[in-house]
Order: structure tokens, then sequence, then C-alpha cells
């Protein structure tokens, strides 16, 4: 019995460390993409339209890879799948450094954004199997980890420019290293779950998994806005230069890798609504602080709290809609994720149109919904 119970202990451990490095891989090649995208802007004399396009191309692809995965991980099992998935992202990247045309690299970026937006689904189905069979929460620091290393890709990125690396070479360098992960993370004995009965590919979120999705939705439009818009606010608001008004966004990434690492513990002893609920207070505070104050380095301490208190939302989100009773952990997940991307796409289009009719104020001042929205229904991820 005793051997029996070390054995399932050692599974387990060697389950979180594959879906640990499997995030990790996801977040390294979405950073290495983001960083070369200038590169490939130049290589290819892309106008601001056409890059504007192929972006767009990436979000779309993205999204409609969501209900093929969710349907495809509840017939062969997250894990089977992410496996899959995986290696098709890495294909993807490094066929992105080989198109010579427009329509190469749009063609290329389409079956990336497939293959890692499925991923995304994939992985956070596999994560959620690995908590519920363990004894201690995980999904907020598997999330901590995509960012941590999506920073890495990028800062990998940056330093290929800096010795004059193409992208050809640059991304043949970081698949082959991320290729000897990949091989560790298939190397794990894990039966997942699977469903056999059949059911539709996409099932809107009843009762209140709907809420769940608008609070991911509400909590990704908030992170969209303050990556595109942060360092216009405070630059307009105060006498910065670019590289000064940076700041304000590295101190909620780094603020919102913190929470995601410190919330799993959290989770563990008040539960996912409470901690919920309390990052809500944390991020209306922050918002608060930031719309409200004309000190710049209060205003950090205001983006500090935004990024702690939106921490935990995304990934609680993904775990509560992978256990819910009334749809699959495909549809589940495929479903909040749609909502989440959502956000992502249109929360910094919406501040754009707000804030050329009314001014940055009122178009930074639309995350005081989100947050407040968060304060209200962080009840829903019981």
């Amino acid at each position: 019995m005793r051997k029996n119970l070390d054995n399932t202990k050692e599974i387990w451990a060697k389950a979180n460390r594959a879906v640990v490095i499997t995030f990790a891989i996801a977040g390294t090649s979405f950073g290495s993409w983001a960083s070369r995208i200038p590169s490939l802007k130049n290589q290819l004399g892309m106008e601001a339209v056409e890059l504007g396009g192929v972006l767009l191309v990436l979000a779309m692809a993205s999204v409609a890879s969501f209900p093929l995965s969710g349907r495809a991980i509840d017939r062969y099992g997250a894990v089977r799948v992410t496996g899959y998935l995986t290696w098709a992202t890495l294909i993807s990247l490094t066929l992105i450094s080989f198109a010579s045309s427009v329509l190469e690299l749009t063609v290329c970026v389409a079956i990336f954004g497939a293959s890692l937006g499925a991923l995304d689904v994939a992985m956070n189905g596999w994560g959620a199997e690995v908590e519920r069979q363990g004894s201690k929460s995980i999904m907020s620091s598997l999330h901590a980890y995509w960012s941590l290393f999506a920073g890495i890709g990028g800062l990998i990125g940056f330093l290929a420019v800096q010795i004059d690396l193409t992208v050809i070479q640059h991304f043949l360098i970081i698949n082959g290293l991320v290729a000897l992960l990949a091989l560790k993370a298939s190397r794990v004995d894990w039966i997942g779950s699977t469903v056999s009965e059949a059911a539709p590919m996409f099932a809107w979120p009843k009762k209140n998994l709907l809420f769940v999705g608008l609070l991911m939705f509400g909590a990704a439009l908030a992170e969209g806005a303050v990556a595109d818009w942060a360092a216009i606010f405070v630059t307009e608001r105060f006498t910065l230069t670019e590289a000064m008004a940076l700041g304000s966004f590295m101190i909620f990434s780094f603020a919102m890798f913190l929470g995601r690492i410190l919330a799993d513990g959290f989770v563990d002893r008040y539960g996912a609504a409470r901690v919920c609920g309390v990052g809500g207070w944390l991020s209306t505070i922050g918002i608060s602080v930031i719309l409200l104050s004309l000190d710049y380095s209060i205003v950090l301490v205001g983006f500090l709290l935004l990024g702690v208190g939106l921490a935990p939302v995304f990934p609680l989100g993904c775990a509560r809609a992978a256990n819910d009773p009334f749809v699959t952990p495909g549809q589940g997940l495929a479903s909040v994720a749609t909502f989440g991307y959502g956000g992502i796409m249109l929360g910094p289009a919406v501040i754009g149109l707000v804030t050329q009719n009314t001014g940055i104020l009122t178009g930074f001042g639309l995350i005081l919904v989100c947050t407040l929205y968060q304060l209200s229904f962080s009840w829903s991820l019981k």
C-alpha cells in the first residue's frame, strides 16, 4: 500500500513538472514571436495596415481553434492532445521565420495562432486534471510560469536582435533548446480522462459559468488595456520619457507574475472565490489610485495593486471551467477561453474609441468597470 502511494505521488510530481514545462514552452514561443514582429515587418517591407491584418489573423485563428481543441481533449485526453500541439506550435514558429512574402507570413501566422491557441486550451485542461488529482492548487502558478517565460522569450529575442541574428537563426536556436524540454515533458506516465458520449463542439456557458466567462473577459480586457495603453496614459498625464513611461507596464507585469505565484497557496487556504474577491478589492483600489493620483510614484503603486488583484482571475476561471458540472472540460475551457481572448482583442480597441471621443482618462477608466465586476461576481468561482 505504501509503495503504491509513493508511486502515485511520483507520477503526480512528474506530471506536474511536465505541465509546468509545457506552459513555459508556450510562453517562450509567444515571447519569441512577439520579439521579432518588428524584424519581420522590416524584412518583408510591410505597411502598418498589413501588419495589423497579420496580427488580426493570429487572433482569429487562435479563437477558431478553441472549440476544436476542446473537442479533442474530451475525446482523446488533454495530455495526448497537449503533446501533439506542443510540437505543432514549435514547428509553426519555425515556419514563420522562412516566410518570404506577406501572404506566406499570413498563412504561417494563422497556423501558429491556431496551434498556440489550441495548446492554450489543452494545457489548461491537463493542468486542471493534475490539480484535481493532487493535494494542492497549481493553476495560478502555471500561468505565472507562462508569463515568466514569455518575458524570457522576449528578452532572448532582444538579445538576438542586438547580436544581429536573423529571424531564422533565432527561431531555430530557440526551438532546438525548447525541443529538449518538450521531449522531457512527453515522458510522463499519465492517463488522462476522456468523454465518450457525443457532445456539441461548442457549448454556451450555463448558469454560473457564464459569470465566470464574463469575469475572465473583464480581467483580460483590463490586462490588454494596460499592455497597450498604460505607457500612453502616464505619458499624457506626466512629463515622462518613453522609457520612464514603460515602468508602469513593467511594474504591472511583475505584479501579475507575483500575484499568480502566491495565489495557489491562498486558494488552498481560503478558496478561489474569496481570493478573487480580495483581488477585486486590490484591483479596484489600484485603478482608482491610477486615475486619481497626480504623483507618478503613487501611480506606480496603483499599477502594482492592479496587477496583483487581476492576476488570479484567468487561471482560476480556467480551473473552474474544467470542473463545471454542466459541460465537459473541453467545452468549458473552450467557452471561457473565447470570452478571455475576446477581452484581450476588444479591450484596446474599445479604449481607443472611447479615448478618441472623450479623452485618455475616461478611456483608461473603463478598467474600473472590469475591476468592479470582479469584486461583485467573484462568488461565481465557487
